[in-house]
């Protein structure tokens, strides 16, 4: 009896030990399935964010911008003043070979068209910035960028005019130098801000080349610009007919290399280093927008 009973008690346990291994089988079996399931999500998420693109062309971070469109609208309009500015320097160079030919009389016109696009530009960004709720030093330096393109409105508007009491065909000998003047300091006071003031989206532990901070770039390559410009206005002005200017002749490559001024009054900031500069710092607000791999896109 006592033989048998050992054979039920081993067998018992047998039994459980084999139930024991096999509710182990299981809990693996879910475990490894669970696992198996999660990464499978955890695939998923990656791929959906992967699908999203993000980085360069950056249309899901552009997607975050506010009121984007509006800012889209303004760069296509500074497009078209940055391309309206290459034909004034051309037709400039035109009148030192051809002063009588049709493009070089077309000169003023360019600069009328290209100096009314940079005036309505900055006031629709003025209104975006106000839409943003920006700083008032970053409020400021839009203002004086604003305050400059109505100067530069005046050296081609009354080069048009070809009124000998205005300057004639070359226009207001001040207007140009006043602008860049009050242009180069609003981009000053701008890139002063966006050190300051960090803008939503940017980070300074980012390159330079990082969505967030595309527009502080590009804030910077328009200074880099207007030190030129500052410089080569300075050189090349007539200072109303003075005996001592222009400091450096219009063909001299001082002023040659920043700016090409307008006829005898040297008094214009055209010039193919501000076209090269304010075309790199709009592609870089385009990159910024998604506006340059998908020119067409959903307004959102």
């Amino acid at each position: 009896f006592g033989s048998r009973r050992l054979s039920l008690d081993q067998g018992a346990e047998r039994v459980q030990t084999s139930a024991i291994h096999r509710s182990k089988r299981l809990l693996t079996a879910a475990t490894m399935s669970d696992s198996d399931y999660n990464e499978e999500d955890s695939g998923n998420e990656s791929m959906s964010d992967s699908g999203k693109t993000i980085g360069f062309p950056f249309t899901e971070e552009a997607k975050m911008i506010p009121y984007r469109m509006q800012q889209v609208l303004l760069n296509w309009i500074f497009i078209v003043a940055s391309v309206a500015l290459i034909l004034d320097f051309g037709a400039l160079q035109e009148i030192f070979v051809d002063p009588k030919s049709r493009f070089a009389e077309l000169c003023n016109w360019f600069g009328v068209l290209s100096c009314i696009c940079w005036l309505l530009g900055f006031i629709l960004l003025c209104h975006w910035l106000h839409s943003v709720g920006a700083t008032q030093m970053g409020l400021a330096g839009a203002y004086m960028k604003l305050i400059a393109s109505c100067f530069f409105n005046l050296q081609p508007l009354t080069g048009t005019m070809n009124d000998p009491l205005l300057g004639g065909s070359a226009g207001l000998w001040w207007s140009n130098l006043t602008g860049i003047l009050f242009f180069h300091f609003g981009n000053i006071v701008s890139c002063t801000d966006f050190y300051l003031h960090t803008p939503p989206g940017a980070d300074k532990r980012k390159g330079w080349l990082f969505h967030g901070n595309l527009p502080v770039t590009a804030m910077w390559v328009y200074q880099a610009a207007t030190w030129f410009l500052v410089t080569s206005n300075f050189l090349a002005c007539s200072f109303n007919g003075a005996t001592w200017a222009p400091l450096s002749a219009i063909p001299s490559p001082p002023v040659y290399i920043a700016s090409s001024p307008e006829a005898s009054s040297c008094s214009s900031g055209r010039s193919s280093t501000q076209c090269g500069a304010t075309a790199s710092g709009t592609f870089l607000i385009l990159l910024w927008l998604d506006k340059v791999l998908h020119v067409s896109g959903a307004p959102y």
